[in-house]
C-alpha cells in the first residue's frame, strides 16, 4: 500500500487501531472511527447498488453534518467523485453546476428541495431527513453489500470543487487523492502545527469549500475528533470553542468579524484550550487580525491559496505572527512564504520572473496543484503553463520570500497609466471608525481612463462625505489612489468564502460608471 495513495486507507487504519475514538459529532449523532467506517462502507455499497460506478459524479446539496462527511468518504471509497453544491446559490446557478458536472446521484437536505431544478429532479436523489419524497437516508443505505476496501487513489479524482465564478462561469476543479494527502503533509511541515490523535477540532466552514472540507479531512487522516456545525453561527461558534474546549479550528476571516460583533463579552470568554486558529480564503484586515489575536490568545496561521491548489500555496506561520507583533509589523500584510515542496514566483505579463519588490502575477508550482478543470482543456492550458499555476493574483515578494497580495489582476485599476490595487485602498478605508466594510472598484473617467470608486458599509451614525474620505486618506495613500467618489450600501455582496463580488458591484453601479466617462 502506497503511503500517499488513498484517503480512505487512513479511516481504515484508525478504525482498526483506535476504533472507539470519536471521529465526528453534530447536533444529531456521533460516530466513532469504527462506526464511521461501517457507515462509509454501507453508503459506498448502496451507491454501487444504485448503479454508481467509479468516475461518476455524486452531488451533495446539504449543510455540514456527519452524514455529509461520510457520504464524501463513501464516494472516495467507491471511486466516485463527490461534488459539493453551494446551497447559497440560486436554483439556476445550482442547475448549471449540476449539469456541467453531469451529476448522476444527489444527496440533499429537505430544506434545499427548491434548489433542485429539472436536471437534478431527473436524477436519483436521497434526502438526509424526512421532509422530502425521496427515500430516507437511513433506510437507503441498507441496500447493497458494504464496500470495505478502497477502490481508488493516487491520481484518481477525489472531488470536483467549483470555482466561485467571481470573474466568469464556475469551473469544476479536479482534485486527486494524492493532492489532498500531500497537502495535509505539506501543511504541518511548513507551520510546525500538525494534528494529533484525539485533538478536538471545530468544523464551521462549509464542506463544499476547501477550508471546511480539507480541514475535516485532516481529522480523518490524523485521527482527530471533529465537532461539526451544520452552518456558521457567530454566537454558536464562540460558545462551542469555549464550552467544548476546542483545540483548533479553520475559519474564513468574515466569520471572526461577525463573531466579535455578535458576542459583546467575547474578550471575557475562556479559550485556554484553543491553541491554533487557521484562517484564509480571503484577506483579513490588519486591525481585525490584531483584535482577534488579543481576544483568543492562541497561535494564528494564515493560508493563501485557491481551489486550484487544493488548500494552500503559502503560510504565514504562528512564528511569523509573533515576529510581527514584536518588531516586524509589516509581516501582517503578508500571506507568508511558500509551502513545503512549493515554488512561488512573481512574473510579468510575458511570464518573466520579477525581482523582489516589483508587482506582477503570482505563479506557483507544487504537488498540490489540481489535475485540471473538468472538460475545460483550454482553460486548464491557460491556467497551468509549463507546470506553473497562474493564480490571477497580483502581488510582490520581498527578499526573504514573503508574498504580499495586492489584488486580483482583473480587479486592478489603471488610472493615468498608474496601477492601483483595490485591496490596498480597502485596507486603509477599513481603518476608519465610521466604516464597517469597504470595497473599491474602477469607474470610467474621461481624463484618467479609470479612477477608484469606494463602496462603503457605514459603521457609525453618520455617513462620510467624499471630502471627509479624501481627508482621511491623505497622507496614507498617494493622491492618484484616493477615491473621490463613494456610495453606501447596506452590505457588500460576498460569496461564501468571504470574497467581495466585484462584478456584482460593477453591475450595481453600471450607470454611475458610464456617467463618469
Amino acid at each position: 500500500m502506497s503511503l500517499f495513495y488513498s484517503l480512505t486507507d487512513h479511516l481504515d487504519f484508525h478504525a482498526s487501531t483506535r476504533g472507539e475514538l470519536l471521529l465526528a459529532s453534530d447536533d444529531r449523532q456521533s460516530l466513532t472511527f469504527a462506526q464511521a467506517k461501517q457507515r462509509v462502507d454501507r453508503i459506498a455499497g448502496a451507491l454501487e447498488a444504485s448503479g454508481i460506478e467509479a468516475g461518476d459524479r455524486v452531488g451533495i446539496l446539504a449543510k455540514n453534518s456527519v452524514d455529509n462527511l461520510c457520504t464524501f468518504l463513501a464516494c472516495a471509497r467507491l471511486g466516485a467523485v463527490a461534488v459539493g453544491l453551494n446551497y447559497r446559490l440560486t436554483q439556476p446557478e445550482v442547475e448549471f453546476i449540476a449539469s456541467d458536472a453531469e451529476i448522476k446521484h444527489l444527496f440533499f437536505d429537505a430544506e434545499f428541495d427548491p434548489l433542485r431544478g429539472d436536471y437534478l429532479r431527473a436524477q436519483p436523489c436521497v434526502c438526509y431527513d424526512s421532509g422530502s419524497q425521496s427515500p430516507e437516508f437511513v433506510s437507503w443505505i441498507e441496500q447493497g453489500e458494504p464496500i470495505c476496501e478502497s477502490r481508488a487513489g493516487g491520481d484518481d479524482v477525489l472531488f470536483q470543487m467549483y470555482t466561485s465564478g467571481t470573474t466568469g462561469l464556475p469551473k469544476g476543479v479536479l482534485i486527486t487523492h494524492r493532492n489532498v494527502l500531500l497537502v495535509t503533509y505539506q501543511s504541518p511541515m511548513t507551520t510546525g502545527k500538525g494534528h494529533r490523535v484525539g485533538e478536538k477540532g471545530l468544523v464551521v466552514a462549509p464542506l463544499f469549500h476547501a477550508v471546511g472540507l480539507v480541514g475535516a479531512l485532516m481529522g480523518v487522516i490524523y485521527g482527530g475528533t471533529m465537532l461539526i456545525h451544520r452552518d456558521y453561527d457567530p454566537v454558536g461558534m464562540i460558545e462551542t470553542l469555549e464550552q467544548e474546549k476546542i483545540n483548533t479550528t479553520a475559519v474564513i476571516p468574515v466569520m471572526l468579524q461577525f463573531s466579535i460583533i455578535c458576542v459583546p463579552d467575547i474578550a471575557e470568554r475562556d479559550f485556554s484550550s484553543l491553541h491554533t486558529i487557521n484562517y484564509g480564503a480571503s484577506p483579513i484586515a490588519e486591525d481585525l487580525l490584531r483584535q482577534c489575536m488579543d481576544i483568543f490568545q492562541c497561535d494564528f496561521i494564515q493560508g493563501y491559496g485557491q481551489t486550484e491548489a487544493t488548500l494552500a500555496l503559502t503560510f504565514l506561520t504562528a512564528d511569523d505572527h509573533r515576529a510581527a507583533l514584536a518588531d516586524k509589523p509589516h509581516l501582517l500584510r503578508s500571506c507568508g512564504r511558500a509551502v513545503f515542496g512549493t515554488e512561488i514566483r512573481v512574473v510579468d505579463e510575458q511570464g518573466n520572473p520579477l525581482p523582489p519588490g516589483e508587482i506582477g502575477e503570482i505563479v506557483a508550482r507544487g504537488p498540490q496543484l489540481m489535475k485540471g478543470y473538468w472538460k475545460r482543456d483550454d482553460a486548464t492550458a491557460k491556467t497551468i503553463v509549463d507546470g506553473w499555476l497562474h493564480t490571477g493574483d497580483a502581488g510582490r515578494m520581498d527578499e526573504e520570500g514573503y508574498v504580499y497580495i495586492q489584488d486580483r489582476v482583473k480587479d486592478m485599476i489603471i488610472s493615468g497609466g498608474e496601477n492601483i490595487y483595490p485591496a490596498e485602498l480597502e485596507n486603509i478605508l477599513m481603518g476608519h471608525p465610521q466604516i464597517q466594510d469597504a470595497a473599491v472598484i474602477g469607474v470610467a473617467d474621461e481624463k484618467w481612463g479609470e479612477v477608484p470608486f469606494a463602496v462603503l458599509v457605514s459603521g457609525g451614525a453618520a455617513e462620510l462625505t467624499p471630502d471627509e474620505l479624501v481627508a482621511f486618506c491623505r497622507g496614507k495613500l498617494a493622491g492618484y489612489k484616493i477615491p473621490r467618489q463613494l456610495a453606501y450600501v447596506e452590505a457588500l455582496p460576498r460569496n461564501p468564502t468571504g470574497k467581495i463580488l466585484k462584478k456584482d458591484l460593477r453591475e450595481l453601479f453600471r450607470e454611475k460608471m458610464s456617467a463618469s466617462a
